[in-house]
């Protein structure tokens, strides 16, 4: 982009009274925020394109002064700079002003002045102008929040007291504007206050019955929860008791032992349908003692005859070798009777 830096000061502001009738407080111009990006236009016109960037920004002798950088990609300029150079064009002016603070103290005032003292303020344009403070160029005051306001509205002390002027209904229909879309407003045009004021009543009361239904939803949930602990609980406890019922069985059975009931009962601790299962396809336990004593010949094969004098007291299970396997019986009595 094309540009030419003119070494010429202007006055940008200072603090006497403007054709509006109020002044800006050069010790209150809050420098830091234009200063981020310092343009301008001709005659305020933006839709005409950024014509300036100011350089050089001072604050200095209750003045707010400036260096031009003209935008030479701007139709008007080359005309600007002849203009400035030649001497034709030696005014600026603030714009799009943004108050901060402001009095109407009577003993701030200068003569002619009919308007407030604004205090602390910035801008968002300066522009280069014919004639300051020229009255055909619209000079826009907002608020922080970049809302427009109206020198008649600024008749407190501070912005944050006018809750109760036409400054503030202006706020509060542009900001329900949008309230009352979002609400299916078919009203035609501008919103009336009364409409203004229904639309939030009705959010209002929607918003009352919202926190009386959460409350209720929440004591809802609550008793939920507790009849689900209650339900897991009384799960928990029946599966317990068929847990214990099936080991203590299976115990007794002579089917596992103490260590393998305890192992099983937390491994089936949420299975009672698998460890019956398991319990009923396991043998009862069975000692060698019993084995022992069962009077079949394949369980005394390998006894020796003093084996069978000793644990068969009544010589039935001798009697019953001899007739079942008398090999064996042979055997036996050979390997105890006779004697090489």
């Amino acid at each position: 982009m094309a540009y030419k830096k003119l070494d010429k000061v202007f006055v940008l502001s200072d603090s006497s009274v403007n054709c509006y009738g109020f002044r800006l407080m050069t010790s209150g111009y809050q420098l830091a925020q234009y200063a981020a990006n310092p343009i301008g236009y001709y005659m305020h016109c933006r839709e005409e394109g950024i014509l300036v960037r100011w350089d050089n920004l001072t604050v200095s002798n209750d003045q707010i002064t400036g260096t031009p950088i003209i935008n030479l990609s701007n139709e008007r300029g080359e005309q600007t700079c002849a203009e400035i150079e030649e001497g034709f064009l030696n005014a600026a002016s603030m714009g799009d002003i943004v108050v901060i603070e402001y009095s109407t103290d009577p003993a701030m005032m200068l003569p002619g002045q009919t308007g407030p003292t604004i205090t602390k303020w910035t801008n968002k344009e300066c522009s280069l102008v014919d004639i300051p403070g020229n009255e055909n160029a619209l000079v826009r005051l907002y608020d922080q929040h970049d809302n427009v306001i109206n020198l008649t509205d600024l008749t407190g002390g501070n912005l944050n007291s006018l809750s109760t002027t036409g400054y503030m209904k202006k706020i509060t229909l542009a900001l329900t504007a949008g309230l009352l879309a979002n609400l299916k407003w078919t009203g035609v045009g501008e919103p009336t206050e009364a409409e203004v004021g229904t639309a939030i009543q009705n959010l209002a009361d929607k918003a009352a019955k919202y926190d009386a239904l959460e409350v209720e939803t929440t004591a809802l949930k609550a008793k939920v929860n507790e009849q689900s602990t209650k339900i897991v609980e009384l799960n928990n406890a029946k599966l317990s008791a068929a847990i214990t019922a099936t080991l203590e069985k299976a115990t007794a059975d002579g089917k596992i032992t103490v260590a393998l009931r305890d192992k099983l009962a937390k491994d089936y601790a949420t299975n009672p349908e698998g460890l019956a299962d398991l319990v009923a396809a396991m043998p009862k336990y069975q000692s060698i003692v019993g084995k022992i004593g069962e009077t079949t010949a394949e369980n005394l094969a390998w006894a020796s005859w003093d084996d069978y004098e000793k644990n068969d007291v009544t010589g039935k299970k001798l009697a019953a070798l001899k007739a079942n396997n008398p090999t064996e019986y042979q055997r036996l009595y050979d390997a105890k009777f006779k004697k090489d």
